[in-house]
């Protein structure tokens, strides 16, 4: 965005602020500066007359002209094929030295002497405006014969180059910079003034009719003018050419000029597109084929699409001798999700609209028929039609409270709300509340919550002006439940890594027809999947195990002897309600080929699976279990049960599946997630003195549960008895309907070392009491 210091004045009065100054303030409230350039007309140009202009003697391309200086009238040679006699124009003087170090000096140019050069715009450090010589107007300055140009403010001018982010819309206008501005600087913004209609002007209402779909997004204002002769100012033509507008018709200057300076987006129109001149311009107003408003001609043809393009055959040029003029209005965020991945032949106008335009359409259309009467001649049709959407005002809580808080120092509350009031935003305090509600101009749709507000504070107070204070970090409690639920899972993934385990993951879906073949719990049929993936996918799980024993026989079928998969994940009940399970899969070989098992190592069995899961759950206890679902063996079956509460199972796979999948010999073991241990662990105090330990071979009751003995004896153990545990199990037919069932008991202190009287005398106590009880001997 390019500016100049005399252009920012036509709206607030810097005229007492240095240009410096003014790129400090930019930087300030967050409109970055990218570049100033001072521009400085060379001494000895001056204003002057061009009395006479014949035709050079000897050349066809130059011209012999007399120019009024002031105090004298010079003969000047000048080859611009624009010059003629009565224009006013710029003329360097002998002695002026012109940018890229030109030296005007007296010279003979085929034979005739010239004592001067009248110049173009480029050849004094101006923009390029034409292909000749630059003429000037009063636009400048009254123009007074003599005067040196320098010393014309409008054209000496502070050019400064704004990097406005995408956010900042309210700041493409030359108005829009003024505006944020003025309140950095404590300065009224001038207004336009309305000017009257006349009395015989004839109203719009006779050579237009506009007519709108009730689904529209923007909003239209539309005025009428007859042309006979549009002239467009040097200083528009320069200040064109400092922001690089560039447009070779002379309308379309005018409307780029006035929608640079009051951001309000506008399009000329010929009457030929809604109709012939001598009948009413019919437009019409509908969503196109994108959803995008876009305006209709002669048989419903498309002549434009609100924000993004016009089409060429469509845009009125000063040759046009009755122009429609559009201003129209979307919100950006329409705009912008509308037109995106569309291949749409957008103009200049989708950039500023995208990123947010003046919805001020008066005065838009006000300004530019203020600077169209100026030097045309034309006939302007009294009032406007439009269409208009209702724009309803975001407001905004604020606790003063939470304002000092994010801006680390409390700003005084009338401060704030002058602040606000200044940058266009509508303010109400509620000071019984300590709150202030603000309401959000159209015109800043980037301001959407209370961090926004507080950055219109901070860049307007500046921040160089807020106290710096020592960063504070205060890192809140993050061991919540989520936290410990993940830290759970993450130790348990790694212990079942540990034990030579390797993690799975599937989709949480099943076969239906399937999870019934092995009568797992079913969702109620009405809460299937109801538009499954595949059908092999068509309910949700209610257990882990078949989608992994399904990975087990690929990995078997693809020649591994030895598979072991685990997997955490989430099952669903009958109503669908979520929970976590833990299952363990293992098939094929115990261990690998060494020399130790003669490259034949043995399958695995229950034991040995037991012992894998032991090592990552820590102790556990099986008891039968009798209800068995399709996946498990019956005569190998057991409940898994942690700290006396039941959490699971562990199987030996039916031997019937294990042919329908082509599995060896295979064991599972499936864990409810939420029964399994974790919490901190807690240091106790063990003993130095040494243990003792006793092997007890019992005769027991084939039929008698180990549960219930084990029960027994933690129940009268005395406290030397600090573990105990089964490690042999001997079955002989000499030995009838009994077993061998061999204990190993651990005695240890914390005081002394127990002597061997002492160890035989407890082991005897707990033999007396178990033989009591269920009439078990030694073997």
């Amino acid at each position: 965005m390019i500016v100049t210091k005399q252009w920012l004045n036509e709206w607030i009065d810097l005229s007492a602020i240095d240009t410096d100054k003014i790129s400090v303030a930019l930087n300030a409230i967050g409109l970055e500066v990218d570049g100033l350039t001072k521009i400085k007309i060379p001494e000895n140009v001056v204003v002057g007359h061009v009395v006479s202009c014949e035709k050079h003697p000897n050349a066809d391309k130059l011209n012999v002209c007399q120019v009024d200086v002031g105090e004298s009238i010079q003969q000047i040679v000048c080859g611009a094929t624009n010059v003629a006699a009565g224009q006013m124009v710029a003329v360097a003087l002998i002695g002026a030295v012109l940018p890229g170090d030109l030296k005007i000096k007296k010279a003979k140019l085929r034979d005739v002497e010239s004592c001067g050069m009248i110049c173009s715009s480029t050849e004094l450090g101006l923009p390029k405006i034409n292909d000749g010589i630059m003429l000037l107007d009063e636009s400048i300055g009254k123009l007074e014969l003599g005067k040196p140009l320098c010393e014309y403010p409008l054209i000496n001018d502070d050019v400064i180059e704004i990097g406005l982010t995408p956010n900042r819309g309210d700041c493409q206008s030359v108005y829009g910079v003024a505006r944020d501005l003025s309140v950095y600087f404590d300065l009224e913004v001038k207004t336009l003034g309305h000017k009257e209609e006349e009395e015989n002007q004839p109203g719009v209402g006779r050579v237009l009719h506009l007519h709108g779909s009730e689904a529209l997004s923007g909003s239209y204002m539309y005025k009428v003018f007859d042309n006979t002769e549009i002239e467009v100012p040097l200083i528009i033509q320069l200040r064109l050419g400092f922001a690089e507008v560039e447009n070779s018709c002379l309308l379309g200057k005018l409307i780029d000029y006035s929608t640079y300076v009051t951001g309000v987006l506008l399009r000329a129109y010929n009457q030929s597109c809604f109709g012939a001149k001598e009948e009413k311009a019919k437009i019409a107003i509908a969503k196109d084929e994108n959803g995008l408003d876009a305006i209709f001609g002669l048989e419903g043809q498309k002549v434009a699409i609100t924000g993004v393009a016009q089409m060429s055959e469509c845009r009125a040029t000063a040759l046009d001798e009755r122009i429609i003029v559009e201003a129209n209005y979307t919100h950006p965020e329409i705009i912008a999700s509308r037109s995106a991945n569309k291949k749409l032949n957008a103009d200049k106008h989708l950039y500023r609209s995208s990123r947010g335009s003046e919805p001020q359409l008066a005065f838009g259309l006000n300004y530019f028929f203020k600077m169209l009467t100026k030097r045309s001649k034309i006939m302007t049709y009294a009032d406007s039609q439009q269409i208009t959407q209702d724009f309803e005002a975001k407001i905004i809580n604020i606790h003063q409270s939470d304002l000092t808080e994010m801006i680390g120092e409390e700003i005084p509350k009338n401060k704030i709300i002058k602040i606000l009031k200044q940058l266009g935003f509508g303010v109400n305090f509620a000071f019984e509340q300590d709150v202030i509600n603000v309401k959000v101009p159209q015109f800043r749709s980037d301001v959407v919550n209370t961090q926004d507000i507080c950055e219109e504070i901070v860049r307007i107070v500046g921040i160089d002006n807020i106290t710096s204070k020592p960063f504070v970090f205060a890192e809140k409690l993050k061991i919540n439940q989520p936290y410990i639920n993940f830290k759970k899972r993450q130790m348990y993934r790694h212990r079942a890594v540990s034990a030579g385990f390797f993690e799975t993951l599937h989709f949480v879906f099943d076969d239906r027809e399937k999870a019934g073949k092995f009568h797992l719990p079913l969702l109620n049929e009405g809460l299937d999947v109801a538009n499954p993936i595949t059908s092999e996918l068509n309910t949700l799980r209610s257990s882990l195990l078949p989608n992994i024993l399904n990975a087990v026989s690929n990995n078997l079928k693809f020649g591994k002897k030895r598979v072991a998969l685990f997997e955490v994940g989430s099952v669903f009940d009958s109503e669908r309600n979520e929970s976590k399970k833990m299952a363990f899969v293992f098939s094929g070989e115990n261990g690998i080929a060494e020399i130790a098992n003669h490259g034949k190592p043995s399958e695995i069995d229950f034991f040995a699976f037991a012992s894998k899961i032991q090592s990552i759950l820590g102790n556990f206890t099986l008891l039968p279990l009798n209800d068995v679902n399709g996946l498990c063996s019956p005569y190998e079956a057991a409940r898994v049960l942690i700290d006396g509460v039941e959490a699971g199972y562990m199987a030996r796979v039916n031997v019937q599946v294990e042919k329908e999948l082509d599995l060896v010999r295979t064991y599972i073991c499936e864990l409810d997630f939420d029964a399994l241990v974790y919490q901190r662990k807690i240091a106790k105090e063990y003993s130095k003195l040494p243990s003792s330990s006793r092997d007890l071979s019992l005769l027991v009751d084939a039929k008698m549960q180990y549960s219930e003995l084990e029960q027994f004896i933690a129940s009268i153990a005395p406290k030397a008895l600090v573990k105990f545990a089964v490690i042999d199990r001997y079955v002989h037919e000499s030995l009838g309907d009994k077993v061998s069932l061999t204990l190993k008991l651990q005695f240890q202190s914390m005081e002394k070392t127990f002597e061997e009287e002492e160890i035989a005398s407890m082991v005897e106590e707990i033999l007396s009491k178990i033989h009591e009880k269920f009439g078990i001997s030694i073997r």
